[in-house]
């Protein structure tokens, strides 16, 4: 679900260079335009007893028509200094596709491809939304950043679009419970900052 690059200038310092990519189908190789891409800054945090990951910035960018895609450069203010072991992970969303499993989990800043492939057939209709649902659910427990500040808004194309996807796949109360728990989600992105 996610793609991690860790940069030599993020782990020593405070600037993270533009990193560079392209969106491909799994098994074409064609190009998936208007792919919808945020990049999550994380780190760890020393806290007694056990480290706690946190997320502290977010970046949001669409492939093109041939599946290129920039994150831009981003310098880091002193706040997060202190935080160890720095990355940053890549998630991808387009209706109907779900991220591959040729998509690797370390990436360098500049020409990574970010696979993304048609939900695997079934005939059991039934299962199949429940098992996009779960996706879903997943792809946004994945990229929730509780942040503070414009940053986080950065989530909210992303977290609309999935939204959007999970209310044509209700059928059942259960599916409702679902798609009201990622709109609890968006509205979160959406908060001004306090």
């Amino acid at each position: 679900m996610l793609a991690t690059v860790t940069t030599a200038c993020g782990m020593l310092g405070t600037t993270y260079p533009e990193m560079h990519g392209r969106v491909l189908h799994e098994i074409h190789d064609a190009p998936l335009s208007h792919t919808i891409l945020v990049a999550l800054w994380k780190g760890n945090q020393d806290n007694p007893g056990a480290d706690k990951t946190i997320c502290y910035h977010v970046e949001y960018t669409v492939s093109d028509d041939k599946g290129f895609f920039t994150i831009p450069d981003w310098r880091e203010p002193g706040d997060f200094k202190d935080l160890k072991e720095k990355s940053v992970h890549v998630h991808a969303f387009r209706k109907r596709y779900r991220t591959s499993e040729l998509t690797s989990e370390i990436i360098t800043p500049k020409n990574y491809i970010y696979y993304l492939a048609k939900p695997r057939a079934t005939d059991n209709e039934d299962q199949a939304r429940k098992d996009r649902l779960r996706y879903l659910q997943q792809l946004i427990g994945d990229t929730i950043c509780d942040l503070k500040g414009d940053s986080r808004a950065n989530l909210k194309p992303m977290y609309e679009a999935i939204v959007e996807e999970a209310e044509e796949l209700v059928v059942t109360a259960q599916d409702r419970e679902i798609v009201q728990k990622l709109k609890s989600w968006l509205s979160f992105v959406t908060l001004p900052e306090e």
